[in-house]
């Protein structure tokens, strides 16, 4: 066909022959002011039949041209219909108005372009585009690439979708982009869905969703070579959902604003990112959930604001981080703080981080490399660090929270290096006494070389434990306590026999007792008084005079404490040697 079909209208002719010789057809009008009128009754119509005529069979090429559709400005009326079609030339139209949907679903395509366009619907399920598909400032009311497969770059920067019902604005599960998804600057009513898609990296830095029923963006097993960028995005409902998805760059959410009313901001279990989460400026209404996630690198939470789902601020359980993880720099967390479990080589660190009166932090089971709290503007509520294992705990004197959980922590290093009272003062926060604490904070200090203050810890947990034994058992711990000081203060037992050896000569200084021989030992008062104190020595003098009259019960009592304080000495000793073996 040398020309084209007589029937058609001068506009669709013009096209053609635009066609035929690889020359672009642009049609649209310059106002006075100089901008364009993008008035859909002010332009120049042309059938959408005539485009799919012209896509799928083009005019034989002039000498030296190349057929492609180049078509700015028209309004394309009736439908464009391409369903199962293979199309071998590129085409663009820009800036066009089409009264109905376009079907591109199970079509071949090289590369596309609808910059700018105004479509009702675009269905492209299972299309197979071998270069860019460009959607940049479309408006439309919902595009559907389910199963799609694009091998170069899906570009929708700065368009307008809005989806009147409950489905998605871009509805792409299973789409793959072998180049990149690029979003930046575009408003999405309806939210993203891209559950099982693969795509090179992910774009939608400054844009705007917003999901009606589910998340504003969903990608669930997504798959992503590079980055996921989230800068400046803006989602005013619905939340971020990746549940299962691998990243093997970054997670971009500096200064992004997400907001769920219905569930998690951020819901990203067992996520697998071998890069970090950088979210300085984050805010993040309704939570972080990172559930058993793996982060290659860091959580950068910095001067961020997290706000509660289900009075959950970030929820962690059983992740592992590579780095560290930071909540600095004004932080605000309006919420709990479970991380349970948590496995991290670097440091946690709560720096000028702000807690709410209710804020919970759990760290139960966790193993860290440092965990930081200092100059806090209001330290949390409570603090679980039960079953944790950490590297370097380091602190500022008022951060910590009135209630805390110390059973079975574990650590290397205490930072700032304080006296046993003010560390004695932090293990009294706990809820109930456990001699773990006691046992674990003495061995830290021995391990420094400060053996009094061990001491001192050690004594303190005999005290404390003295509290909840019966009657019995509570009063030999005071007489264990006033005498030796549970066996860490052995220099009272000798200021004890001193003093009652001195009482009890002087008494009997006083009142001699009655000689059993006739030719025995002169008295000594001292030497009588020390014979009755120490039952396991024989001086002679208790078995060569018997006291005589009220001295005789004092006698009974020298001896009686005697044998007591002598008892309480061996056993403490005893223990002593058995703890230092």
């Amino acid at each position: 066909m040398t020309t084209p079909p007589a029937h058609w209208n001068p506009t669709s002719q013009r096209l053609w022959q635009a066609v035929r010789d690889g020359v672009p057809l642009d049609l649209t009008t310059v106002s006075s002011e100089g901008t364009t009128q993008p008035s859909c009754s002010a332009l120049p119509e042309i059938p959408g039949e005539v485009i799919a005529a012209l896509l799928l069979q083009p005019p034989p090429a002039s000498a030296s041209a190349i057929p492609k559709l180049q078509l700015a400005g028209a309004h394309i009326t009736g439908s464009l219909q391409l369903q199962y079609a293979t199309v071998e030339i590129p085409f663009s139209l820009l800036d066009c108005h089409f009264d109905a949907p376009v079907n591109l679903n199970d079509t071949s395509l090289r590369a596309t372009d609808f910059t700018g366009c105004h479509i009702p619907q675009l269905s492209a399920d299972r299309l197979h585009i071998d270069g860019d598909l460009t959607l940049t400032r479309l408006a439309s009311g919902g595009i559907s690439l389910f199963g799609a497969h694009v091998r170069g770059n899906l570009w929708l920067t700065s368009s307008r979708i809005t989806r009147d019902d409950s489905g998605f604005a871009v509805n792409g599960p299973q789409l793959r982009i072998e180049g990149g998804l690029y979003a930046d600057s575009a408003h999405m009513t309806g939210g993203v869905n891209l559950w099982g898609a693969e795509a090179f990296t992910v774009d939608v830095g400054q844009a705007r969703l917003a999901g009606r029923q589910g998340p504003a963006f969903c990608g669930d097993g997504l798959r992503i070579v590079q980055d996921l960028r989230c800068t400046n995005l803006l989602i005013e409902d619905g939340g971020i959902r990746l549940f299962g998805a691998t990243i093997g760059g970054q997670f971009w959410l500096v200064n992004a604003d997400v907001c769920n009313s219905r569930g998690w901001a951020i819901s990203a279990p067992k996520l697998i990112l071998d890069g970090g989460i950088y979210a300085h400026g984050l805010t993040a209404e309704g939570g972080i959930n990172l559930f058993a996630a793996t982060i290659g690198e860091s959580i950068e939470l910095t001067a961020s604001t997290l706000l509660p789902h289900r009075q959950h601020a970030l929820r962690a359980p059983g992740a592992r981080v590579e780095a560290n993880i930071t909540l600095d720099d004004a932080t605000h967390v309006a919420g709990d703080i479970v991380l349970t479990r948590l496995e991290s080589k670097g440091a946690l660190s709560f720096r000028n981080t702000t807690f709410s009166e209710t804020t919970n932090v759990n760290l139960k089971g966790a193993t860290l490399g440092t965990f930081r709290m200092e100059s806090l503007a209001s330290p949390p509520a409570a603090l679980d660090l039960s079953h944790a294992k950490i590297g370097t705990i380091s602190h500022s004197r008022d951060s910590w929270p009135s209630h805390m959980a110390l059973t079975a922590l574990t650590y290397q290093t205490l930072d700032p290096v304080l006296p046993a009272d003010h560390r004695l003062a932090w293990l009294r926060r706990g809820s109930a006494y456990h001699p773990q604490p006691y046992e674990q904070l003495a061995a830290h200090y021995r391990q420094m070389g400060y053996d009094d203050d061990a001491r001192k810890v050690l004594l303190a947990r005999h005290r404390l434990r003295r509290r909840g034994q019966r009657a019995p058992a509570r009063l030999w711990g005071y007489v264990e306590d006033a005498t030796v000081g549970y066996g860490y203060r052995p220099g009272r037992a000798l200021i004890w026999l001193l003093a009652l050896t001195a009482a009890a000569a002087l008494v009997f200084a006083v009142t001699p007792p009655r000689p059993t021989q006739s030719n025995g030992p002169a008295f000594q008062p001292f030497i009588f008084a020390l014979d009755l104190i120490l039952p396991i020595l024989d001086l002679g003098q208790e078995k060569a005079f018997t006291p005589v009259g009220s001295t005789t019960w004092i006698a009974w009592f020298t001896s009686l404490s005697g044998w007591l304080l002598s008892t309480t000495v061996i056993t403490s000793v005893t223990r002593r040697l058995s703890r230092s073996a």
